[in-house]
């Protein structure tokens, strides 16, 4: 398992896939919005980096679409730990709640 901040890719394919050929520039319309799972509401960083630059990268807007900015920005976007299983990752226990957490081994 390895830990580390979501790809834009990552927010882009967690909206319902009939959004999958918009830009994600668009995704801040209420209908994407309402059908992504990973939408908080927050000023959020990617991992990814905008090519050709130093110290740009992507961010998920509060308004739900993909923005590049400089690393320094004045709303203090959240950071939002990712994982990615592998094959071999599998559940332990848990329903996922705060007092009762998912557990994988």
């Amino acid at each position: 398992m390895k830990i580390g901040l979501m790809y834009a890719s990552d927010y882009g394919y967690a909206a319902s896939n009939s959004y999958w050929t918009t830009n994600m520039r668009g995704y801040d319309s209420a209908s994407i919005r309402n059908n992504n799972w990973m939408y908080m509401g927050l000023y959020e960083w990617t991992i990814s980096r905008r090519s050709g630059d130093s110290g740009g990268a992507f961010m998920v807007s509060s308004a739900g679409s993909l923005v590049s900015d400089d690393v320094v920005y004045g709303n203090k976007p959240a950071v939002r730990p990712s994982f990615y299983l592998t094959s071999f990752t599998t559940y332990v226990s848990g329903s996922g709640s705060s007092a009762d957490p998912i557990r994988i081994s």
